[in-house]
């Protein structure tokens, strides 16, 4: 008797759980930079989700004196009622760490950022999307040889395309 009681409760407790969906995605604008990224996104609601993105480069062009490694979490919310499907509006943080030269002038810092990000997820087919998103965000940094600084910069922009895994 006490295993058909386990057995209805899990039963009806199995029923009530909704499946989480993972997608993994690159973002091809990055891609084009020579900027190397993966990001992983996971639903947490039929709304929402929540996302990390990696991103990194070493020398891109040989003729660049450039490096950087950029972490970004974000949380997403879409309005379509669908997660990870047309219209959402994001809040996203990044913590970068960088060192390259600017008209003749060597920046080497690491930054930290928040703000919040705007987007398209356009479904290709059942698995296949491509990720349309720019945001915009307070950013501080600190640099080796100056002071600490605060700055509004595009802190997201891109085109992902993803791959949702079930």
């Amino acid at each position: 008797m006490r295993n058909i009681i386990v057995a209805v409760i899990l039963s009806g407790l199995s029923a009530t759980v909704k499946a989480q969906v993972l997608a993994v995605s690159t973002d091809v604008a990055w891609l084009a930079t020579q900027t190397y990224n993966a990001a992983a996104e996971l639903t947490i609601s039929s709304r929402s989700t929540l996302g990390l993105n990696i991103m990194g480069n070493y020398h891109p062009w040989a003729l660049h004196d450039m490096r950087m490694i950029v972490l970004q979490p974000e949380w997403r919310y879409y309005f379509s009622g669908r997660a990870m499907a047309y219209h959402y509006v994001g809040i996203h943080g990044l913590v970068a760490n960088y060192d390259f030269v600017w008209k003749d002038e060597r920046h080497h810092g690491d930054a930290i950022a928040g703000g919040f990000t705007l987007g398209y997820a356009l479904p290709l087919s059942e698995r296949w999307n491509v990720d349309f998103h720019a945001g915009l965000g307070l950013a501080f940094y600190h640099e080796e040889a100056k002071s600490v600084g605060t700055m509004i910069l595009p802190t997201r922009i891109g085109v992902s395309l993803s791959y949702i895994l079930r």
